[in-house]
């Protein structure tokens, strides 16, 4: 028995010795012959995080501070998750490159780019990150939960949106997807010469997508770009796309919410509108959506980027939209008001859309933040356009509300990653 024993010890510090050894680059993917469109990724800051240290607090009140592990209001079901990871450390390299905003000027961003510090790394795995309202909870100012992917054998490659970061002065143009998406795909091109120059090899130029709520959607919307867009659909590879609990028509969620007189983000709502506005040739007059204490601080709450969503939520003090919009905000025939739901529609998901790579789809029905009806919606729009398509997974159920979906999610994907 002993000896057995002995045999399988030996066979684990084998197995585990030879994931402590980056590839040798004849094995690699070689990132200097890969197409960039001239992006590149310029660090100008790095660390070591190590998962054990990262703070999974249960007091979503607790800001956590630049460039330190992220606070989450964690259940144990996402506890669980971090433990997974054991002791690896990961390198967490923050830069900036170039992308386009929504008059399709040249604009610098920012992001972070996470991979392990040993082991054979797998994929590049491009991760846009889930709403926040804060600059300090973004990818380049802190170590975010999907980080921990890193010390699985993944490059981690996590944007930090137009709005944030290094363009913390402008608007975040919240859930326009299309030039989201372009932001995206303009940082997952900018870090292949960084992992040329660090010699990091990959086995696999495959890239994988991987969000949840506004980065399942953005994650989506990413994948369409890279599919159709003649600039970008000969410059990727897609394994598969793993989209949790995201807003893919946006129009759809403010109708249910409209009709339900409630939201489970209320921060979202003033953010949604400004967002919407930020890509309108007319702004709207976003001040007469909203009833006090929101229309006089809208501005100082949303636009200085030091609030995070539940400090926000807690200040409008409101989760019934009869009590957060104004009259007019709530009047579907209010000119306004159909100017606002025009820009929705023009962000929801094409109809006409059906993936070309394998997909994954999950969803909670009992989300109140992100209603069901986006993944149900997404679901009849891929079926009917089925025929001869690639693997499309959906996985519906009672999951809980929206942030216990989000621990559901991760550790499903994990088990197909």
């Amino acid at each position: 028995m002993r000896s057995k024993n002995n045999y399988i010890v030996c066979v684990i510090a084998c197995i585990l010795l030879c994931a402590c050894h980056h590839l040798d680059p004849e094995y690699g993917v070689d990132f200097s012959k890969m197409p960039n469109n001239g992006k590149t990724f310029v660090p100008y800051s790095e660390q070591t995080c190590d998962v054990d240290t990262f703070n999974l607090s249960t007091d979503s009140s607790s800001a956590p501070q630049p460039h330190k592990a992220s606070s989450m209001n964690l259940t144990d079901v996402a506890r669980g998750v971090a433990e997974s990871f054991t002791s690896y450390k990961i390198r967490q390299i923050c830069g900036t490159y170039y992308s386009i905003d929504l008059q399709g000027k040249e604009v610098r961003l920012s992001g972070a780019v996470f991979y392990p510090i040993r082991g054979r790394i797998h994929n590049v795995i491009i991760c846009p990150h889930f709403t926040v309202a804060a600059n300090y909870e973004v990818p380049s100012m802190t170590c975010p939960l999907e980080a921990t992917l890193a010390a699985l054998g993944y490059v981690v490659v996590m944007p930090d949106y137009i709005g944030y970061g290094a363009s913390v002065d402008r608007v975040h143009p919240y859930l326009q997807q299309d030039l989201t998406a372009h932001n995206v795909a303009d940082m997952a091109l900018a870090v292949r010469p960084f992992l040329a120059e660090r010699k990091i090899m990959v086995e696999s130029e495959e890239i994988i997508l991987v969000g949840y709520s506004q980065g399942g959607a953005a994650a989506m919307f990413t994948q369409r770009l890279m599919e159709t867009d003649i600039e970008y659909k000969e410059l990727f590879k897609i394994k598969k796309t793993y989209c949790g609990g995201g807003p893919y028509n946006v129009a759809h969620t403010y109708e249910y919410c409209m009709a339900h007189d409630k939201t489970g983000i209320p921060y979202a709502v003033p953010l949604l509108i400004v967002g919407m506005s930020e890509g309108m040739e007319t702004p709207l007059d976003v001040a007469s959506f909203f009833r006090e204490p929101l229309k006089s601080h809208y501005e100082e709450w949303l636009k200085s980027k030091k609030y995070n969503g539940t400090q926000i939520t807690a200040m409008i003090g409101e989760d019934n939209l009869s009590k957060i919009l104004s009259p007019e905000g709530m009047d579907l025939t209010n000119p306004e008001t159909q100017r606002l739901y025009k820009e929705l529609q023009e962000n929801a998901l094409p109809s006409d859309y059906m993936p070309q790579t394998p997909m994954y789809i999950f969803h909670s029905k009992d989300d109140q933040t992100v209603p069901f009806i986006n993944a149900d919606e997404v679901r009849s729009q891929f079926e009917r356009h089925a025929a001869g398509g690639p693997r499309i997974e959906y996985d519906f159920g009672h999951f809980g509300n929206h942030q216990q979906g989000f621990t559901k999610f991760l550790f499903k994907m994990l088990n197909t990653l």
